[in-house]
Formats: C-alpha cells, sequence, structure tokens
C-alpha cells in the first residue's frame, strides 16, 4: 500500500518541482504544454478507501462521493486526479463540484475566498493501491510505482480530498 506522509521528497528528486508546486497543478501544466483537457472519468457514490476515511475525518455518511479526472496534455494523458467529499457535504458547501463536467476542480478550489488549503501529504503508490490500479487501466504500457500527492481543501469548515496521481508523461512536458 503506501504511507502517506508530510515531509516533502528530497531536493534530488526529479519529481519534486511537480509534488510540491503550491498552486494550481491544472494552470502549471496548461503553462507547460501547448493543449490542455479534462477527461472526466466518473463522479459516483463509494466507500472511501480506509486511508481516505481517516484524512476526511470520518465521515458519519459511510459512503462519499468521487469524482475521477485524467488531465492531458499535448494529447497524453499525465496526472489522475481523484476527489473525494463526504455525501452530505455534496449536498452543503461542495454542490458546486457535481456541475464542473470537463471543468478543472481548480476553477472552484483557486477562485473561491471561502477555501483554504492544508498542508500536502506524499507517497509512492504501487500495485496495491487502488489508485495505481485504476491508472494502469488507463495508460498504455508498463506502469512504474508512481508518485503521488494529496491536500485537503476545507469550505465552511468541511473537506474535500483531492488526490493527484503524477504519471510519467508529465516529466516530458515543455519547460
Amino acid at each position: 500500500m503506501s504511507r502517506w506522509r508530510r515531509a516533502a521528497p528530497a531536493h534530488s528528486n526529479p519529481w519534486r518541482p511537480w509534488l510540491t508546486y503550491p498552486g494550481s497543478l491544472t494552470r502549471r501544466i496548461v503553462a507547460h504544454s501547448r493543449r490542455f483537457h479534462v477527461q472526466l472519468l466518473g463522479q459516483f457514490l463509494r466507500v472511501p478507501n480506509e486511508d481516505e476515511y481517516q484524512a476526511l475525518g470520518r465521515p458519519s455518511h459511510r459512503r462519499a462521493f468521487v469524482r475521477e479526472v485524467l488531465l492531458h496534455a499535448d494529447g497524453r494523458p499525465v496526472v489522475l486526479a481523484h476527489s473525494i467529499v463526504a455525501r452530505r457535504d455534496i449536498e452543503g458547501p461542495w454542490r458546486s463540484v457535481l456541475g464542473l463536467g470537463t471543468r478543472p476542480l481548480a476553477v472552484l478550489l483557486f477562485t473561491d475566498p471561502l477555501v483554504r488549503r492544508a498542508p500536502f501529504e506524499y507517497a509512492r503508490v504501487d500495485a496495491r493501491h487502488p489508485l495505481w490500479k485504476r491508472a494502469r487501466r488507463l495508460v498504455e504500457g508498463d506502469l512504474p510505482t508512481l508518485w503521488a500527492r494529496r491536500s485537503l481543501f476545507h469550505r465552511h469548515g468541511r473537506p474535500l480530498m483531492v488526490t493527484e496521481v503524477f504519471l510519467p508523461t508529465i516529466r516530458e512536458l515543455r519547460r
């Protein structure tokens, strides 16, 4: 599985500039590519993974709302983004997530002055992790252990967790 840590990867890690970028990852990908688009993979209710359940503060409803998208740059998938919010909060402070469609979640998170971001957590995810398995089904070829980051965003005190799994192709974007 994975162990999420607050400590960022070492400065010598080639993934560090992507993993530690504090602003909108979408905006950064757009700046490093010629074409960008969001592929909506799905929006559904499901039981959170145990690590998600704990990070969300053990929501009172067991099932949570999940949104998964694949971020594409220059025609190639570069990030699997997985957002999860307690079921009651998708009908409350996070209801605007329902209407995003193929627009990036960043349009809500980085323009709403009521949204606050908690510090990042980082992990290497491998074949034992559900998000690695999801990424494996979406990309061609062999897939190594992947770097991921996640953070909680709070609106009116209610959390939404965003996990971003970085695919190897992101390192090929123009500088």
